[in-house]
This record gives C-alpha cells, sequence and structure tokens, in this order.
C-alpha cells in the first residue's frame, strides 16, 4: 500500500546560516514601507502645522512642504513613500552581515563578497552584544562585526560543530 509522508523531506543543511531569516526580512520590508507610507502621507499636514508655530524654525521651507495637498498628491505622496520604503529596505537588507558556520571553515558574506576563515585560523569565538568577535593568532581579530541571530542560537551554531566559543 502506498502512503504519503507526512512531512516532505528535507535535506540538512551542511551549515548554520547565522543572519537574518526570511520572515525578519518580510518584516523588515513591512515595516519600511508602513513607514514610508506614513510618513509621506501625514508629513505635509504636519509640516503645515509647524509652520504657524512661531518658535519653529524654516517656516518656509515647512510652508512650501505643506503646500503638496492637491487631489494628485493625496495619491502619489503614498505611492512615492511605498518606494522610498522598499528602497530604504533593501538598502538595509543588503548591508547586513551574515556567518555560514561550516565544519571546516566560516564563511563570512556581506551583500556579493564572500570571505572563507579556515577552521585552523580561529582561535575563539565570543559575543559582544549583537556582535560576533571571531579571534585569530596573534590576537588578529578576523571578524567583528554585528549578526541579526539570537545569542542562543549563535552560541549553538558554534559550540555544536566543536568551534572555541569564550561565551557562557
Amino acid at each position: 500500500m502506498w502512503t504519503v509522508p507526512v512531512a516532505p523531506y528535507r535535506r540538512p543543511m551542511a551549515y548554520d546560516d547565522l543572519g537574518s531569516t526570511r520572515e525578519d526580512k518580510l518584516w523588515t520590508y513591512a515595516i519600511f514601507a508602513a513607514g514610508g507610507v506614513l510618513l509621506l502621507t501625514v508629513g505635509p499636514l504636519l509640516a503645515r502645522w509647524l509652520a504657524d508655530v512661531p518658535f519653529v524654525p524654516f517656516q518656509d521651507p515647512l510652508r512650501w512642504i505643506g503646500g503638496f495637498d492637491g487631489p494628485w498628491a493625496w495619491v502619489a505622496r503614498p505611492a512615492l513613500g511605498l518606494v522610498a520604503g522598499l528602497v530604504a529596505a533593501f538598502l538595509v537588507l543588503v548591508d547586513e552581515w551574515r556567518l555560514e558556520v561550516h565544519d571546516d571553515a566560516v564563511v563570512v558574506v556581506h551583500d556579493r563578497d564572500r570571505r572563507r576563515l579556515a577552521r585552523e585560523a580561529v582561535v575563539g569565538v565570543h559575543l559582544d552584544g549583537k556582535k560576533v568577535v571571531i579571534d585569530g593568532h596573534d590576537g588578529r581579530r578576523l571578524f567583528d562585526k554585528p549578526v541579526e541571530a539570537r545569542r542562543e542560537r549563535v552560541k549553538q551554531a558554534f559550540a555544536s560543530r566543536g568551534y572555541p566559543l569564550e561565551t557562557e
């Protein structure tokens, strides 16, 4: 008799990926897009109100920004805010650092650049806030950047592969 597997077969990854998850990226895009829409929809109304407050500087530019109130602007401003928010989210995510922890090396990924740190070169790994610090021989810092992964996930990735983890 033929049976359908309960869960699809997934090949285990050959490395641990430390960086933003797919869900994190979707939330980043959603929050930046909503923020852009909100900012450009409400911004001119707020600028017009601030232009009438006597002690606020730059009243002429605020009046100019507040003047964008035609019918076309109520469609164009949110659309431009959406596009600006999505572009800003893309730029934030492209600038993110990611680590691929393999058995024999750690691969540092930043945008399209990939740098391989051989296991023999790694003397110690510890966390400094959101930063993952990888030390090499003679006190050389091989990596010292923030990584978007939970502390427990970072510890587990390095410890499970036998790297010298110096963080408790």
